[in-house]
């Protein structure tokens, strides 16, 4: 029987358990896509029953959605303190340490992207709200910088919006595809060789800006 929650805040065992089914779920959709991917095997990864799974997040959309949503949210919070670290008078400053920070929240946590990038070519209900609430946020927010550095430096670069667009989805499918591309490049084996090879290729002409 699926317990029942309280008023007020969550306790700390509802909380671990959440976490441990929203983890146990990013695993499995990262590595098998959402479609292959049952409740049942998830509730088993995470140890609780399967019915708590839908008391909880409803579903497997709505557990979807929630990482999903949590994965906005972190990602958000990694731009947002870069900008803080930033100077605000320095546009150039702004967009290299937003640039930055995308990056490394997507080498943390691999699953993100790979998990993103199942849905994200597929014309369906969920890449349209990938769509609609990561996406395009994030594409706006970079646009923004991009735009704003390029006018601090005095410059028109062409195709502006394509090349953000071109900047977050070829990191993504980098990060994604990390094992692939191990097996085709010299020297990214270890984790701070790929990171300061994803960097020197995305990074080292500014979106060319």
């Amino acid at each position: 029987m699926a317990e029942r929650r309280g008023r007020g805040r969550p306790s700390d065992t509802l909380t671990d358990t959440s976490a441990a089914i929203a983890q146990a779920a990013l695993q499995r959709f990262a590595a098998r896509g959402f479609e292959a991917t049952s409740l049942r095997e998830i509730a088993g990864d995470a140890g609780v029953d399967v019915a708590l799974i839908s008391y909880r997040f409803g579903g497997k959309l709505g557990l979807w959605k929630d990482i999903v949503s949590t994965a906005g949210v972190d990602l958000r919070e990694a731009l947002e303190q870069a900008l803080g670290d930033s100077d605000p008078g320095n546009a150039r400053q702004q967009l290299d340490h937003s640039t930055r920070a995308f990056l490394a929240y997507l080498l943390a946590r691999p699953e993100i992207p790979r998990l993103l990038l199942r849905d994200i070519t597929i014309d369906s209900d969920r890449s349209q709200w990938l769509l609609e609430t990561l996406s395009l946020p994030l594409h706006r927010h970079f646009i923004d910088l991009a735009q704003a550095a390029a006018d601090e430096d005095g410059k028109k670069p062409t195709h502006l919006q394509f090349r953000v667009a071109n900047f977050i989805y070829s990191a993504a499918s980098t990060v994604a595809r990390r094992e692939r591309l191990g097996k085709l490049v010299d020297g990214v084996g270890d984790d701070d060789q790929f990171a300061a090879a994803l960097e020197g290729v995305l990074l080292g002409e500014g979106l060319g800006l």
